[in-house]
């Protein structure tokens, strides 16, 4: 699933590509339910103009200039794809706007895990309050992140994926920020100190910014790119996620599954100091 920093991409890049276009016409696959209901997708979008293009945890969001915004959350498959004149080979297309200036937007999602949804400015506000603090945002603090990890009774792997605790992060930029911290993820959130949320706060936005700069993460599967078809380059930057070997100490790299989710760990950099 796309995390922060390919949200971040995606949002940039159609913040410059689509700012001041109008909304010329809405295209909705057969089989496929825009939200709340394709009729209504359609109707409210269809003539209006794009104000700006703005990322929410991992959501993307086209505002309109009548308030209204379009959202579309990626999942696990999701695309979304800028064209010029016509829509080439793209799979699984479900959603297309049509701008004027023969742009083209196209929302793909194979296994349709995505949303594409129109949000009224109380339910962009209602979307906005769901998720925790901003990891790259100045004005969240690590006594914030240690606060919100207080509320939870669970190991600090899962904590990070909570987006109330903390909102964009996710399974790839967790592990390399619990690595440079050098916290094991099986760490109880009850055994976290205020010294660990700074190192952790500080680590995220490492490994966050360093997504950005790359552009996000490209794995095996291909399934992520920008918005003009692009890979990202950040799966050649990473800290330990994928590694065999540790790259501080050398030593074999452990993989777990903590709820499902591929982890993986230097038993030697990131000791579990708590059962």
């Amino acid at each position: 699933m796309p995390e922060l920093p390919e949200t971040q991409t995606i949002a940039a890049i159609l913040n410059e590509n689509l700012k001041g276009k109008n909304v010329l016409q809405v295209q909705v696959s057969k089989d496929y339910k825009a939200l709340p209901s394709t009729d209504i997708f359609i109707k409210t979008i269809t003539g209006k103009q794009i104000k700006s293009v703005e990322r929410v945890a991992k959501n993307v969001l086209l505002k309109l200039d009548n308030g209204v915004r379009i959202l579309f959350h990626l999942a696990m498959t999701g695309r979304l794809l800028l064209w010029k004149n016509s829509v080439g080979s793209e799979k699984w297309v479900k959603v297309i706007l049509h701008f004027d200036g023969d742009t083209k937007l196209t929302f793909s999602d194979m296994r349709m895990f995505g949303k594409a949804a129109v949000l009224s400015p109380k339910q962009t506000e209602e979307l906005t309050a769901r998720y925790g603090p901003e990891p790259l945002d100045e004005n969240t603090t690590p006594q914030k992140l240690f606060e919100n990890l207080k509320t939870k009774r669970t190991n600090i792997k899962n904590a990070l994926l909570d987006q109330e605790v903390i909102s964009g992060l996710g399974n790839i930029y967790a592990t390399d920020a619990l690595f440079l911290a050098k916290i094991n993820p099986l760490t109880k959130t009850n055994n976290i100190t205020i010294e660990n949320a700074s190192q952790l706060l500080s680590a995220s936005r490492t490994v966050l910014n360093e997504g950005i700069k790359f552009g996000g993460s490209t794995l095996g599967d291909k399934m992520y790119v920008d918005p003009f078809g692009k890979e990202g380059t950040y799966q050649e930057h990473f800290k330990i996620y994928s590694k065999e070997k540790c790259p501080v100490c050398g030593a074999k790299v452990s993989f777990i599954k903590i709820s499902g989710r591929g982890t993986y760990f230097c038993p030697g950099c990131q000791p579990l100091t708590n059962e």
